[in-house]
Formats: C-alpha cells, sequence, structure tokens
C-alpha cells in the first residue's frame, strides 16, 4: 500500500474529510438503479469512520484511457481528490479505437503521474471477468492483455491493485451460473455484480460491510464467501 493511501486511511481514522473520485468509462458511470460499485465503498467508509467524505463519480460509459486524459481538468483536477480510484481498459482494447498496449500503458503512467502530483492515491482496477460467449475474439484478447498492463503499472507505480478479474474469472469457470447471474451483458455487470465488486472493494479498505446497520449485502456476501473459497482451493 502506497504511503499516499496510507495516509489516507490514516486521516479517515482521524476524521479527517476528503474527496474521492471515480473515473472510469461505463464500469464507472452509475447508469442503473439501485447499489453501484461506488456506493458500496461510500456506506463502508459512513459505516467504519461517520460522514467524512465526498463521493464524486465522472465514468463515462465508452471513455478510454485517452479520454480520461482529454478531460482530466474538468473531471479529475477540479474536484482536488485525495484519492481515485480508476478502472479503464476495456474500450482501449476495441480494435476500432486504435489504442494500442503502448499507449495504453503509456496513458496509465500518465495518469498516475498526474494524480501523484496532486497527492491523490491512486487505486488501479481491473475488470470483473468479461463473458466470452458475448464478446468478439480479438476484444476480449485484448481486454485480459490490457489487463495484465493494469496489474504491471499499478506494482511500478507503488500503487493499489484490486484486482477484480482474478476472482470472477474463478467463479465464471467453477459457478458460472452465479457468474451469468451479476452480468447485464458480456462486457458489463448488473446490480448485483456491482454489489459484489463494492464489498470486495470495501475488504480492500479494511472494512466488512457484514457487520451493516444495511442488510441487503448479504446476497453479495455469499458470493464473496464462494470466491474467497474458490481462491483458498489454489
Amino acid at each position: 500500500m502506497s504511503d499516499v493511501i496510507k495516509n489516507l486511511i490514516d486521516g479517515f481514522t482521524a476524521g479527517k474529510r476528503s474527496r474521492i473520485l471515480a473515473f472510469g468509462s461505463s464500469n464507472t458511470e452509475r447508469y442503473l438503479p439501485d447499489s453501484h460499485w461506488f456506493d458500496c465503498f461510500e456506506l463502508a467508509i459512513r459505516q467504519e469512520y461517520g460522514r467524512i467524505h465526498t463521493c464524486i463519480n465522472t465514468g463515462i460509459s465508452g471513455d478510454t484511457s485517452r479520454g480520461l486524459l482529454e478531460r482530466f481538468e474538468d473531471d479529475a483536477t477540479l474536484y482536488k481528490p485525495q484519492l481515485v480510484f480508476i478502472t479503464i481498459g476495456g474500450n482501449d482494447g476495441n480494435p476500432e479505437k486504435n489504442i494500442d498496449a503502448v499507449e495504453f500503458r503509456a496513458n496509465l503512467k500518465e495518469l498516475h503521474r498526474r494524480f501523484a502530483a496532486m497527492d491523490c492515491g491512486v487505486v488501479f482496477q481491473t475488470y470483473y471477468a468479461p463473458n466470452p460467449d458475448d464478446c468478439e475474439s480479438e476484444r476480449l484478447k485484448n481486454i485480459y492483455e490490457y489487463m495484465d498492463i493494469v496489474r504491471e503499472t499499478a506494482a511500478e507505480t507503488d500503487s493499489m491493485l484490486i484486482d477484480h478479474m482474478v476472482r470472477w474469472e474463478r467463479l465464471r469457470l467453477k459457478h458460472h451460473d452465479i457468474y451469468i447471474n451479476l452480468m447485464r451483458d458480456g462486457l458489463h455487470v448488473n446490480q448485483d455484480g456491482n454489489k459484489v465488486m463494492g464489498v470486495d472493494i470495501a475488504r480492500h479498505f479494511g472494512i466488512d460491510l457484514g457487520k451493516s446497520e444495511i442488510s441487503n449485502w448479504d446476497k453479495s456476501l455469499e458470493i464473496q464467501k464462494i470466491m474467497d473459497d474458490l481462491e483458498d482451493r489454489i
């Protein structure tokens, strides 16, 4: 964990107010009713530390790492966040976007550089596992390659990584019936899928939503336990 994020968590503990940004594409934009993964994180912080944070979502469906850089001033710098979740790469992997792996890697590093210059902690996230039965083959191959680049960039920049894909891929292969009921289509999770992502994100910050006064996490926590069991078998 980077010093910036450790300091942020220390700030939560001390009651210091913080601004938290979600920056990405359709995995980030809030366009479905019911809970979004960023809602889950917002509620988790409130549960653990009280109302000491402002969560800002500037996700735009269809966006790429190139697009994040182009709108950085309006949708990132303007808010001066202390923490940002960057979840990008699915559209970069679309051959029609003409963003190769070299540019994707450079864009991620530039995004990190700009946020670090603001003393903003960066959390890189991989995607959930796409459904290969409902995704064009070249784009699917690129997405897996680009998620490896996300992992590598997180390690190279000493950033926090939340690797959803590795957990979701095991679920897809071993419990396809559960997996498919979390997907809206081949490249997007539904409301239940968002909640599963949300409880995992909260846990990365040491927060157990199972202790929440809100009861609608039960199904998500059950699936999280299934994912944990699959991980333990490795």
